[in-house]
């Protein structure tokens, strides 16, 4: 902690220089990287690859970048000057004002990361609490959440694809094995003429959704999403056993092959199970009733939580933090169509202000130890010096 203003001062300017310059290198690399690899992997030139790593896209994106590492290690510093001592509160105070950069990135990428980093904001306080005993804790809170955000997930899948990502529609008619015509001639075009006062007879699942008697099918389609499945997963498990178990593969690398290949192997058995829980549902519930109701889906979604039984604790975890930013925008994207809200402007600045604060400031055994790491290594310094005591 500085004595004296003057050197506070001092410290602090040092602090916010070297930030911005770390922030935007390691924004550039990051962002520039990425841009080039996917330009080589879509057959794109060198030349064209190059000018992807150089965009504007690139740069603004660590202008954002610089200038929050550099703000937050400026006002760390200031705070701790103020309060004469290093404390969460000075952190809290950093990643408030530093959270102002992100007005420097794209608009529509800093909705997503806000969204994304206000989830995880939440994740880490909800397990703050219950480390404390605010909150009760349940064994089963992650699967049963996991259920819970795929509730809008799946309503806007089957029904009402407007307010899923396209991208992220795409991806789950692919591993459903489903097309767009074929859900919209078997639920969507009834659903639509039933609103509207029309008669519309019930049509088979058969009838574009799936071929075949439904039990059949889904049994069938189990086995064969397992490839789907693998053919997602298998980068998912196999890159990070390169780049982090790297030791552990050359010392023993039959035990961290089989590790490796259990996990993979599990992963893929919550995929399909994931899916044909879905498909099941709606199957039984409108070959039952003989016609379709908006809740078939909801029910879906939320049934979706048995499938993480293949998964391990942790890893069910990451699915629930992964998909909860998506379900969020989701319902937000429902209730605008709807009429019952209004966008806000720059909201999304308030809600990477809330993150910033809360994850710049947590304590540390709240905090998983890969996140952690990371974040101290993109700041430049470790947030705060505490024995990891992971809550579980």
């Amino acid at each position: 902690v500085p004595k004296t203003r003057e050197t506070a001062l001092k410290h602090a300017i040092k602090e916010l220089l070297r930030g911005l310059l770390r922030g935007y290198g390691l924004g550039f690399m990051l962002k520039g990287g990425l841009n080039f690899v996917f330009a080589l992997l879509q057959r794109k030139s060198f030349s064209v690859a190059l000018q992807r790593w150089y965009c504007m896209d690139t740069r603004r994106f660590s202008r954002f970048v610089g200038t929050f590492i550099g703000l937050f290690r400026f006002s760390n510093v200031i705070a701790a000057f103020n309060s004469g001592e290093d404390k969460p509160l000075n952190s809290a105070y950093a990643g408030a004002i530093a959270s102002l950069a992100i007005i420097f990135d794209d608009k529509s990428r800093r909705e997503g990361i806000a969204l994304y980093l206000f989830v995880r904001s939440i994740d880490v306080l909800v397990k703050k609490l219950a480390r404390l005993g605010t909150l009760p804790y349940w064994k089963h809170f992650e699967a049963f959440m996991f259920g819970v955000s795929n509730i809008p997930i799946m309503y806007g899948f089957l029904y009402d694809p407007s307010i899923v990502q396209p991208g992220y529609y795409k991806w789950i008619l692919g591993m459903g094995n489903v097309t767009h015509d074929g859900l919209q001639e078997a639920l969507r075009d009834r659903l639509a003429a039933v609103a509207k006062g029309e008669d519309a007879p019930f049509c088979n699942c058969s009838v574009g959704y799936h071929e075949g008697p439904c039990p059949h099918y889904i049994f069938k389609d189990w086995f064969l999403g397992l490839g789907r499945a693998g053919r997602i997963y298998l980068p998912v498990h196999l890159i990070p056993m390169i780049i982090f178990r790297y030791n552990s593969l050359l010392s023993d690398p039959s035990s961290t092959l089989l590790h490796t290949f259990k996990a993979f192997v599990s992963s893929c058995m919550f995929l399909t199970s994931y899916q044909s829980i879905v498909k099941g549902n709606c199957c039984f519930w409108r070959n039952l009733l003989q016609r379709d109701e908006w809740w078939q889906g909801c029910l879906s979604g939320f049934l979706t939580s048995f499938a993480t039984s293949f998964e391990r604790k942790s890893r069910v975890s990451e699915l629930m933090l992964y998909c909860w930013p998506r379900a969020l925008e989701s319902t937000w994207k429902l209730l605008l169509k709807r009429g019952m809200v209004r966008n806000i402007p720059n909201g999304e600045v308030v809600l990477f202000a809330f993150a910033a604060t809360n994850l710049m400031s947590i304590e540390r055994q709240d905090f998983k130890d890969t996140y952690h790491k990371a974040l101290c290594y993109l700041v430049g310094y470790p947030l705060k010096k505490t024995e990891n005591k992971e809550f579980s």
